[in-house]
């Protein structure tokens, strides 16, 4: 069974097909009733014939005499010119006209008026009326019989048929035309509903207000209502992830402190090496763990941050920031460290601790990955600023070029290195507020860079103050 999807051409089908199937038993119907109209209107000039000739039998002398008048078959002339028969019989004894004609005359006499059949006469269907007639004076009644072929009564039964059915298919086509607008403003309000759903959508914002069910047609009422109870779950879900953030945020953090803070104290001097070296692991693992679960919460602050587009950081700022808080990190693994572009006055559309761990992950995965000179750039043009972190780094495989933001995906020359969430954290937190991130090498130094481009803030203009008097 064919399926349409579409809500428009099931509309238009519900409503052409039933047309076109009342048009076809219409049409039927129709048919039928010409039919019957031209047979008993031929007829009815049949009969007249008939008693046409009927109004001249005379008995005169002892004798019938008959005078046929031309008028009298007549009648019956058409434009298609049709073959028309006559006889007249007295008890069985031809009086005038076609002796071969067949006859029936006992169903004659015993009817009050015409009686009419269709034959085969001369190798042609005919249609014959006759009527018995007693002329004053004779003994027997007179059979009158008149035959006509139905060469006229078909063309006209084509005609009307054919007029018919060219106003039945102008009215099929004419009223199908008018449906289709009827049906595209009959789903206007979906369409309506569509947009206003879309718009959702694609706003960056987390919207989980309840779509009005008054501005909807009654036949959608249940499915907005349906959709709005779907928001709503989704709601306590994402409030959900947001309060596990928070309280993970704290609970995680300070048991993990207070265990780094004590396998610390534990690992001094008078222990024995390996004891030291057990303690040392056991320091690095609660670092590496605790960097993890900070990054796995920034990556959730990023799928879930909620924000109105009201946010302002200043990138340039920022990233000379980041130059002063990594500088001694990067001068202990004997790299440097620098800051290209403007100092201030890059105002981007995101939080400022979000671009702060923008710039740390990229910075942690340029220091973490070999490179020993860093570079950041900042840039911007009317729409957007961008900010360029590259290194001298060996990059990414050509196994791992095609999906660089994949989670706990991590370079070649990296065991036992970072988390691999790095530059998952980046992407999602550009991509939140309307940017991106991407990866390219700069030629011709070859440098491994990420660029990621974030959206201008508006300008902000402060409110005129009130006259004071």
């Amino acid at each position: 069974m064919i399926r349409f999807r579409s809500l428009t051409v099931r509309l238009l089908l519900a409503l052409v097909v039933p047309l076109i199937v009342s048009a076809a038993l219409i049409g039927v119907g129709g048919a039928w009733v010409i039919k019957g109209v031209v047979d008993y209107t031929s007829d009815r000039l049949l009969a007249g014939s008939v008693r046409a000739i009927a109004e001249t039998v005379t008995f005169e002398d002892g004798k019938i005499a008959v005078d046929l008048p031309p008028w009298s078959l007549g009648l019956l002339d058409s434009p298609q010119r049709d073959s028309v028969f006559y006889s007249v019989r007295q008890s069985g004894h031809m009086l005038t006209g076609y002796a071969d004609l067949p006859d029936f005359d006992d169903v004659a006499m015993s009817a009050p008026g015409p009686v009419f059949r269709t034959i085969a006469y001369k190798g042609r269907s005919v249609r014959q009326s006759a009527e018995a007639v007693r002329a004053p004076g004779a003994s027997a009644p007179v059979i009158i019989s008149v035959a006509q072929t139905l060469d006229s009564r078909q063309a006209v039964r084509k005609t009307l048929l054919a007029s018919v059915g060219s106003i039945e298919v102008g009215l099929v086509g004419l009223v199908a035309l008018l449906i289709w607008p009827a049906a595209l403003w009959s789903l206007r309000p979906l369409e309506g509903l569509r947009r206003r759903l879309s718009a959702r959508s694609n706003s960056r914002d987390l919207d989980f207000t309840p779509v009005a069910v008054s501005d909807v047609p009654g036949e959608l009422q249940s499915v907005v209502v349906a959709f709005n109870t779907l928001l709503s779950q989704l709601e306590r879900s994402v409030d959900g992830v947001r309060r596990f953030t928070a309280d993970a945020s704290h609970q995680m953090r300070t048991p993990l402190a207070i265990l780094r803070t004590h396998l610390t104290l534990l690992n001094r001097p008078r222990r024995s090496e390996s004891d030291r070296e057990s303690l040392t692991d056991a320091i690095d693992a609660v670092d590496r763990l605790q960097r993890l679960i900070e990054q796995l919460l920034v990556l959730a602050r990023a799928d879930a941050v909620d924000d109105q587009g009201h946010e302002r950081a200043d990138l340039a700022m920022a990233a000379h920031a980041a130059v002063l808080r990594w500088q001694s990190r990067v001068d202990a693994a004997a790299g440097s460290l620098t800051c290209e572009g403007l100092a201030d006055g890059v105002y981007v559309s995101l939080h400022e601790p979000l671009v702060n761990e923008i710039l740390d992950n990229l910075i942690d995965n340029a220091v973490r990955y070999g490179g020993h000179k860093i570079r950041i750039a900042v840039n911007h043009d009317s729409e957007s600023a961008v900010l360029a972190v590259c290194d001298d780094g060996p990059g990414l495989s050509s196994r791992l070029a095609e999906r660089p933001f994949e989670r706990f995906v991590r370079g070649p020359n990296s065991p036992g290195v970072g988390s691999g969430l790095g530059l998952s954290i980046v992407q999602a937190l550009s991509r939140r507020c309307g940017g991106d991130a991407v990866i390219a090498r700069t030629e011709p130094s070859g440098e491994f860079c990420v660029r990621v481009s974030l959206p201008l803030a508006p300008i902000w203009t402060p409110a005129p103050l009130a006259p004071t008097r």
